[in-house]
């Protein structure tokens, strides 16, 4: 499987040390290059979903049909 790195972030601030509300709003992203049909999307830790959920909608705009994801870990939920 091809890896290539096919978003990029707009200048803003890390999202680490943000807390969860703020994480919410999700980074600002968008494709750096053409994007094939279908995409596996890697993320080393999920938090809120946010940086997922702004990276497949960047990777649809870009043409993308399926965006899958793949997760290494996950932060358990507040409470």
């Amino acid at each position: 499987i091809p890896a290539r790195r096919a978003l990029g972030r707009a200048a803003g601030r890390a999202q680490t040390g943000l807390d969860r509300s703020a994480r919410l709003v999700g980074p600002r992203v968008q494709a750096v290059r053409p994007v094939p049909a279908t995409v596996l999307l890697v993320d080393d830790v999920v938090t809120t979903g946010a940086s997922l959920g702004a990276s497949a909608a960047a990777l649809r705009a870009a043409g993308a049909v399926r965006v899958l994801g793949l997760v290494v870990a996950a932060t358990p939920p507040p409470g």
